[in-house]
This record gives C-alpha cells, sequence and structure tokens, in this order.
C-alpha cells in the first residue's frame, strides 16, 4: 500500500504537468503553421514533458499556436512556469510522504534526506537524455495523416526504484541515523548509477498538410520513464 502511495507521486507529478501543458489563452488571429518534420516534432514533445526546455517550450508552443487556434483551443499548449512550478514542489510533497514511512519520533530527522532523494529523483528525469531517431512512413486513415517516431532516452539505472528502496528501508527496523544514511545512499544512486536505454514510439498526427503535426495525448507516452525511476 505504501509503494502504491509513494509510486502515485509520479501519477501527481504527472498531472501537475498535464495541467502545465492546458492553458487558458485569450483567443488571439491565427497565423500560418510553420512546416517542421515529425522527428523534430517529436523532438520538441519530449524536451518539453520530459525536460522541461524552456526553449523547447518556446518553441513547440510557436509551431502548434495556429492549429490550436483554429480549432477554438487555448492558443498555448504547455506552460513553462508551471512546470518548473512542479519540479519545485515535489521534494517537498514526496519527502513528506517518504518520511512518513518511518516512525514518528524520526521523521524530522530523516525528513532532509528524503527531500534530497526526492529532489535527485526528479533532476534524474529532467536530466534524461533523450533524442528521436527517426520517423517510419506516414500513413494515412480516413483522412488523418500520421507519422510514427522512434526514440531512445539514456536513463539512470539503479539497483531498486526509490519508492521500493524507501519502504523497503522503513521496514529494516533502523535506527534514526542509519535510516538517515540509508535515503542519502538511495538518493546518490540516483547520482552516480549508470544509464539504461529506454526506447519507445511516439506518433503525431494531422488532418491536413497546412495543420501542424501534433499528438494531444503526449504526456501517456513519455510517463513510463516513471517506470525506470
Amino acid at each position: 500500500m505504501q509503494v502504491t502511495q509513494l509510486t502515485s507521486r509520479a501519477t501527481v507529478l504527472a498531472a501537475s504537468i498535464a495541467a502545465a501543458l492546458v492553458l487558458a489563452q485569450p483567443a488571439v488571429a491565427a497565423e500560418t503553421v510553420v512546416e517542421m518534420a515529425p522527428v523534430d516534432v517529436a523532438n520538441l514533445y519530449i524536451k518539453t514533458i520530459i525536460n522541461h526546455d524552456e526553449a523547447s517550450v518556446a518553441r513547440l508552443n510557436a509551431y502548434l499556436r495556429p492549429t490550436r487556434l483554429a480549432g477554438q483551443q487555448s492558443a498555448e499548449y504547455a506552460s513553462y512556469s508551471g512546470l518548473k512550478e512542479t519540479d519545485a514542489i515535489f521534494p517537498k510533497e514526496t519527502g513528506k510522504l517518504i518520511a512518513d514511512l518511518f516512525p514518528a519520533a524520526m521523521r524530522a530527522a530523516v525528513t532532509p534526506a528524503a527531500e534530497q532523494l526526492a529532489a535527485n529523483v526528479i533532476a534524474a528525469k529532467n536530466g534524461a537524455e533523450c533524442q528521436a531517431a527517426k520517423a517510419d512512413p506516414v500513413t494515412v486513415e480516413n483522412g488523418m495523416q500520421t507519422a510514427v517516431v522512434s526514440f531512445e532516452c539514456q536513463v539512470v539505472k539503479v539497483p531498486v526504484v526509490w519508492a521500493t528502496a524507501a519502504q523497503q528501508l522503513a521496514k529494516s527496523g533502523c535506527k534514526a541515523e542509519q535510516c538517515k544514511a540509508g535515503l542519502q545512499k538511495i538518493a546518490a544512486s540516483y547520482t552516480n548509477s549508470p544509464k539504461q536505454t529506454w526506447r519507445a514510439a511516439f506518433a503525431v498526427s494531422r488532418e491536413k498538410n497546412s495543420e501542424a503535426w501534433r499528438n494531444d495525448f503526449a504526456r501517456e507516452t513519455f510517463d513510463e520513464i516513471w517506470d525506470y525511476l
């Protein structure tokens, strides 16, 4: 149950990211879509949703804006400030959940280490090195063009993912200083472990050649990265 509660933090974070990816902006006159290849568009989605890269957020917003406005959607796809806010609150909120696994008498002592662990986890996610490799030939069905883009990410390969490792430590009967040291060791694994490769595919579609390649459910593909953390 506690592991489920901890791993649900990734779901909560994803929901916060989703909120930052759906903005209510005033409508403005539609612009002309700048032509981009599916691989390049996929890279912008990757760097926006996984890495929270400011320049990529701006470029993706500019690219998608004409199509979004034409479809009566909000002008902006993503909020950089909203994404950074989710990063900022993750260590404290998740650190509390980790600390709450331990006896009440030692929670104050382990909280800083728990928060550092959570901070290292989110930093590892944001620091994943990802690249779209190639797009399959475009398919057309019911007037909708779709291109499936293969990509891969280099993600830290920890001995045990943080939620499981924290629960195992809490059940070990460790004393306060031992528990603190144990959390610090788990946190360090997110900065000094080797990398592993996560390969996946990301689809982008458009109805007409004049529209932007897009994926309105992009986050669902990239949420899988949490399985590696």
